[in-house]
């Protein structure tokens, strides 16, 4: 059965809410699957804003959070 995960993006002062999220068996799959919009998201946010850290913020479809991400863990320029 199916599990919608949410990925939310925070710095401390604002954060970007996912109101779509993903289906996935579990938040290891969510993760595997959204990988390359990750990293886009995290390049971007990183050249806009390279003073704040940002974090992914997980949340299942209950709304409790289930992981907390460096983003610079997704970051393409990171892992060059």
């Amino acid at each position: 059965m199916f599990r919608r995960f949410y990925f939310d993006v925070d710095n401390g002062r604002e954060t970007v809410r996912d109101d779509e999220g993903v289906e996935a068996d579990d938040l290891e799959q969510a993760l595997s699957d959204a990988r390359a919009v990750i990293g886009e998201i995290a390049d971007e946010l990183q050249a806009l804003d390279v003073d704040s850290i940002w974090t992914l913020v997980v949340r299942d479809e209950t709304g409790l959070t289930v992981a907390h991400l460096p983003l610079g863990l997704f970051s393409r320029s990171q892992r060059k």
